[in-house]
């Protein structure tokens, strides 16, 4: 009993020199210097969507690179900044007054929080600035461009993109060229004279491929790195009918860049391909349907969500066709019927493009888009991508009867035309009639990525 008596009181004596140690410690605390911030956000700016913002804490910058949509002005003008981490506090203004989230801000110009650390001494000031789209992201805005010098010759031109080079053939000798280095200045010089190229060639079936034109005439091929000089190619024995589209290469399926075409062997059409590593030509062995486009061929490339790429196709055939028909390259030496539910109307010489995710076709009597998400089903385009217009206002016949309002399209019946797109997104359409020339782009494929 007396060892375990002893052992109690020895316990408490540790206890009071310990707690005697602390009450008497002049340690001396030192708080974080740390005046940085960790997080930023705002409100929702449209339903349930949250803008993500990068802070750079070396410019201390903090900034929205998805910009908000056009608009938004009328929202952040009086808004909550939502998150904000720091680990001493935030003052702001002239007077530098401690900042309130509960209180609304007005972010449509750049504003400034000073973040003071918890040692009171150092601070950091961030710069904060809300990106907001000036322009309708979703609108395709057209700009008429110089015309070219005088009209194209009878018959019909090709327009083509080759580097940074806008390429207009008007006949098989000469052809006009300007750079589109600048897209927003353009300059056709004197005519060039083409060298190479026989004088029944089809303008019309000139397509780009691994950054080198290539056409058709008479069962022979023929290329040209540069656009001006033209070299026949060894098809090897094979009658070439025409060149159809260049596949991409394909990181996913590990495929190569790829030549497609047409050719005839004992009165029959058959698909034959080509890449850029092969030496031969590969031939298919099933024979080409008779409704499968043969004059004024364009081809657009899109991706998948699972990153293939896949190359479409539409052109004019000799066929009686009940709606404009879009072919799929199921291989190279495979093109297949793209048919949904909703058709195409028919459109005289129709051009495809997959853009802004979205497939669209181009043509006919130029009074309207037709768009497709899988370039299965078509339809009207939205109306903020349409060709340029003027409106018409009709009073009605009773002075409450509400207007009618019309939009016509500039290009309504101007005719045959050409069509290529650049590498910075811009449709570049030149006309037959009068020379004209025209770039289109929609807005946000022309937004600046920060």
């Amino acid at each position: 009993m007396r060892i375990k008596f002893l052992s109690v009181i020895l316990s408490f004596l540790l206890m009071s020199i310990a707690i005697s140690s602390c009450l008497d410690s002049d340690e001396n605390y030192e708080y974080s210097s740390d005046a940085t911030i960790r997080a930023f956000g705002i409100d929702t700016i449209t339903k349930g969507v949250y803008y993500k913002f990068t802070i750079d804490q070396l410019k201390r910058e903090i900034y929205n690179v998805d910009s908000l949509p056009m608009g938004a002005d009328s929202i952040i003008k009086r808004i909550l900044i939502n998150t904000l981490t720091v680990t001493g506090w935030v003052t702001s203004g002239l007077n530098d007054t401690v900042f309130n989230m509960n209180d609304s801000v007005d972010l449509r110009e750049p504003i400034k929080l000073k973040v003071h650390a918890a040692d009171g001494i150092t601070t950091r000031e961030y710069t904060i600035k809300v990106n907001v789209h000036k322009q309708d992201p979703d609108s395709l805005i057209w700009r008429e461009m110089p015309s070219l010098p005088a009209s194209p010759a009878s018959g019909k031109q090709k327009t083509v993109v080759l580097n940074e080079n806008l390429l207009v053939y008007t006949s098989t000798t000469t052809a006009y060229r300007t750079s589109i280095s600048n897209p927003a200045s353009i300059q056709w010089g004197n005519l060039i004279t083409i060298s190479g190229l026989p004088s029944d060639a089809e303008l019309t079936s000139i397509i780009n491929f691994d950054n080198q034109l290539y056409t058709t005439v008479g069962g022979k091929a023929f290329y040209s790195d540069n656009g001006i000089n033209w070299k026949e190619m060894d098809t090897q024995g094979m009658y070439m009918v025409t060149f159809l589209a260049g596949i991409p290469a394909n990181d996913v399926t590990g495929s190569k860049s790829t030549l497609t075409g047409i050719f005839a062997k004992d009165g029959k059409k058959f698909f034959c391909a080509k890449s850029i590593e092969e030496t031969t030509w590969r031939r298919g062995e099933e024979e080409v349907s008779t409704d499968f486009p043969l004059r004024e061929i364009y081809s657009t490339v899109s991706t998948n969500k699972s990153g293939i790429k896949q190359t479409v196709l539409v052109g004019n055939t000799d066929a009686t066709i009940e709606a404009t028909q879009t072919w799929f390259a199921k291989d190279e030496l495979n093109w297949v019927n793209l048919s949904g539910e909703i058709l195409c109307p028919i459109t005289k010489n129709p051009s495809i493009m997959y853009y802004g995710n979205l497939f669209y076709i181009m043509g006919g009597e130029f009074n309207t888009i037709y768009s497709s998400s899988a370039g299965l089903d078509w339809g009207e385009a939205a109306t903020k991508f349409r060709y340029p217009t003027e409106i018409k206002v009709t009073s009605g016949e009773k002075e409450d009867d509400e207007k009618t309002i019309e939009y016509i399209s500039l290009f309504k019946d101007k005719g045959d035309y050409s069509l290529a797109i650049d590498a910075n997104h811009y449709i570049w359409i030149v006309w037959n009639q009068d020379g004209s020339v025209w770039r289109g782009r929609l807005n946000k494929l022309g937004f600046k990525q920060q």
